[in-house]
C-alpha cells in the first residue's frame, strides 16, 4: 500500500485524529507528532494546567507570537513518513498543504464523541456535561478569521479527505487507508 509522505489529521474532538494517527505508526512505521501535546506542554508550562479552556487560549496566541503555523513547522523537521494530528488553526493546514502534505478531516456524531472523550478521561474534560462539551467544540469551529485562530470549519473545507468515523475502529481505519491510497494514487497520476 503507497501513502503520503505527509499527513495532516484535522478535526472535532474526539473524532479519532489520534486513532488514524496510531495505525500509521503500528503498521506503516509513520513518525507521528500531535500538535495538541505540543499546546498541553505549553499550557502547562505557562498555566499549569491542560483543561480545553485554557489550551484554546495558550495555542492562539503562541501562534501569533511565532507564527500561524509553528508547531506544524516543528513537527515537519521529524523523520518522514510523518502524520501530524491535531490540525486546529488554517495557519498549520496550509502549512501542512506548503509541504506537500495531504490534509485529513475527521468527524463524528457529537454524542459519539462526547462519550468517547468521557471514556478517555484526558484531564477533567470527562466531567464535562454535554453541553459544555458543545459549547467547547463551537469555540474552536470557527474562533476567528486570523491564520492563528481555531478555524475547524474553514480546515474542513480545505481538506483532501473528508472522514466520518462513527463505527468501528476497524471500519474507520479500512476507509482511511483506502482514501489515503487513492489521494496518493491522485496525486501520482497528476505530477
Amino acid at each position: 500500500m503507497k501513502l503520503p509522505e505527509i499527513i495532516g489529521v484535522a478535526g472535532t474532538n474526539a473524532s479519532g485524529k489520534n486513532t488514524l494517527g496510531d495505525v500509521l505508526v503500528a503498521d506503516f512505521g509513520y513518525s507521528q507528532v500531535s500538535t495538541g501535546d505540543m499546546v498541553r506542554a505549553e499550557a502547562m508550562k505557562q498555566f499549569g494546567d491542560i483543561e480545553r479552556a485554557t489550551l484554546q487560549k495558550v495555542a492562539p496566541a503562541y501562534k501569533r507570537q511565532h507564527g500561524a503555523g509553528v508547531f506544524v513547522e516543528l513537527a515537519l523537521q521529524q523523520p518522514r513518513p510523518l502524520v501530524i494530528d491535531g490540525i486546529r488553526a488554517l495557519g498549520e493546514a496550509k502549512m501542512i498543504k506548503k509541504a506537500g502534505g495531504v490534509l485529513v478531516f475527521v468527524d463524528a456524531d457529537p454524542e459519539l464523541r462526547y462519550q468517547r472523550m468521557k471514556k478517555r478521561a484526558r484531564d477533567a474534560e470527562s466531567q464535562k456535561s454535554f453541553e459544555e462539551f458543545l459549547q467547547l467544540d463551537q469555540n474552536e469551529w470557527e474562533a476567528g478569521p486570523d491564520d492563528s485562530d481555531y478555524n475547524i470549519k474553514g480546515i474542513k473545507a480545505m481538506a483532501d479527505i473528508s472522514l466520518t468515523n462513527d463505527g468501528t475502529v476497524e471500519e474507520f481505519t479500512k476507509k482511511a487507508l483506502a482514501a489515503l491510497e487513492q489521494q496518493q494514487t491522485n496525486t501520482e497520476l497528476t505530477d
